[in-house]
């Protein structure tokens, strides 16, 4: 693994990463076997797991227990027309849900990988009921520990593998990216299959936070965005305080987003909203635009 430093980046470079990772997954899901053994000289016990994942109507997670975890060499043929099938047999039962299938219901492929005698996830995959990647998550807490003591190992790695695990704490807290958005606006985010969309104000970096943020650039050699936003907590019906970093990033009281949904926003005039039309009013007529350059 690389020690990838961060430098502030643009939205469009953002989401051409995210791209990036997406398709170094999906290539790694089907070469990983040919080209471990290459790099390893003898074959390891990596697999992919399958689980279809899904949420009830008050927005929680659960893993469909009706469903064992399944393990699979490579994404084609076998697991694609496993996830295929499934898939069309729940969209094909549309009439017992409140809402589409393919709002609710969406799989995740985990890529496991053992060494000597302890199994690790590498990086996890969720896939839509309709055969589309939406995210990919690299685990580097435990490679980075391993790796610290034992860095022969990254032999055991494919290129698409270290490319993930190098950008993956990039794609989860992505605190280096300039946002297109000023303090005030309404972001839509389509939160499906992993919650239901809802609405937040963006409060984004003000003057007043001139002096913070010269010093980050000291500290970590790039200005430091914390994407602070509101939003209304169904549980105490007040606005909250919440963070487009992924695993900050509330769609409820009590579940994080995956990831960070950058590529899943959009802004619009109003909402139906009134605590969040007017937290963007005051905020547009008391903030000025923090000009990091």
């Amino acid at each position: 693994m690389t020690d990838v430093s961060k430098t502030n980046i643009t939205l469009e470079e953002y989401l051409k990463l995210l791209k990036q990772m997406k398709s170094a997954a999906l290539n790694d899901m089907d070469t990983f076997p040919d080209n471990e053994m290459k790099s390893t000289g003898s074959q390891n016990m990596s697999a992919l797991g399958l689980s279809l994942r899904y949420r009830d109507d008050e927005d929680c997670l659960y893993a469909d227990c009706s469903m064992e975890h399944q393990l699979f060499t490579r994404l084609h043929p076998y697991l694609w027309e496993e996830m295929k099938e499934e898939s069309n047999d729940i969209l094909k039962d549309q009439n017992l849900f409140q809402e589409p299938a393919e709002n609710k219901f969406y799989w995740e492929v985990i890529k496991y990988l053992q060494i000597q005698d302890k199994i690790y996830i590498q990086y996890k995959a969720a896939f839509s009921l309709k055969g589309k990647i939406l995210s990919v998550k690299g685990n580097t807490t435990d490679f980075k520990r391993l790796l610290f003591k034992y860095p022969e190992y990254e032999t055991y790695f494919t290129d698409d593998q270290k490319f993930i695990l190098d950008h993956a704490d990039q794609l989860l807290v992505p605190d280096n990216v300039v946002l297109p958005y000023a303090p005030g606006d309404i972001l839509y985010i389509d939160a499906s299959p992993f919650g239901k969309p809802f609405y937040v104000v963006y409060c984004g970096e003000t003057a007043m936070d001139q002096e913070y943020f010269e010093w980050t650039k000291k500290e970590y050699g790039y200005f430091k965005r914390e994407h602070p936003c509101l939003y209304i907590s169904e549980e105490q019906q007040k606005l909250k305080v919440t963070s487009l970093t992924g695993d900050c990033l509330l769609f409820t009281d009590n579940i994080s987003f995956p990831y960070a949904p950058l590529d899943r926003i959009q802004t619009v005039d109003d909402c139906e909203e009134p605590l969040l039309m007017e937290a963007a009013e005051r905020i547009k007529t008391t903030s000025h635009n923090l000009n990091l350059t």
